[in-house]
């Protein structure tokens, strides 16, 4: 769980990187405030939960979907496999540490 932990810090980085290149305040500080309130720990503990909070990440996301087949396909070859090797990791109770 350790990496998805690093993963989820790494791409909430790159997220807000974005957010304020793009200058999107609302999107930029609130990002900001959640990487530094669960990124200041010692442990990421909550950080891949939070994640599905990140408003911002959903609705690009969402908006690169509706600009071409090519988004769609590399989701869905992405969260297809991601989907059955999160949920053994949760429903084994190893997502809790």
């Amino acid at each position: 769980m350790f990496q998805a932990e690093l993963l989820a810090m790494m791409v909430g980085s790159v997220l807000l990187c974005v957010l304020a290149r793009r200058r999107l305040c609302p999107g930029t500080v609130y990002l900001a405030l959640t990487l530094a309130a669960l990124g200041t720990s010692y442990w990421y503990m909550s950080l891949p939960r939070a994640t599905l909070l990140w408003w911002p990440l959903w609705i690009g996301l969402a908006a690169l979907s509706m600009r071409g087949r090519r988004v769609k396909a590399v989701y869905l070859c992405l969260s297809g496999p991601l989907t059955p090797i999160l949920a053994v990791t949760f429903l084994s109770g190893r997502w809790a540490g």
